[in-house]
């Protein structure tokens, strides 16, 4: 009879036990940080800056009058495959809190600009990127389309 009384504690110990390890709540994972427009502008900015140095050699080929093949060429093999790797990495971005719509218009018009200079590469010798910077350069996207 003793052994039994034993062993029925001993059990309740375990059963108590078991019962205050699974109250614990499990751990929650940290709410993802929302990123500020400041951030979104920095990095934005960044990716821009980072495309800068082939497109400025770009556009003094451009200076030197090519003709229109060469324009074509240089348009196809630059210009437009830099602005879409852009574009790629500034819709990879968080979006600020707030700031979709405008984020989406940006996005929406250098898309515009760029589809405008795929149809006339000669429209670079142009303001090509002029609607998308009228928004963003106010927006603070300074570093991209900056001649614009």
């Amino acid at each position: 009879m003793r052994a039994l009384g034993v062993l029925v504690l001993a059990l309740a110990a375990v059963v108590l036990l078991a019962a205050c390890g699974s109250s614990k709540k499990k751990a929650q994972p940290p709410a993802p940080h929302a990123i500020t427009k400041a951030e979104y502008v920095a990095k934005a900015n960044a990716i821009c800056a980072a495309a800068d140095p082939a497109l400025i050699v770009a556009t003094a080929k451009l200076a030197a009058r090519p003709g229109r093949a060469q324009v074509i060429a240089l348009v196809r093999s630059t210009f437009v495959p830099s602005t879409e790797a852009q574009i790629r990495a500034i819709r990879a971005l968080s979006i600020p809190p707030g700031e979709e719509a405008v984020a989406h218009r940006m996005l929406a018009l250098v898309q515009g600009d760029l589809a405008k200079l795929k149809r006339n590469p000669a429209l670079i010798k142009t303001d090509v990127f002029g609607d998308f910077a009228r928004v963003a350069h106010p927006y603070g996207l300074a570093a991209c389309a900056p001649t614009s």
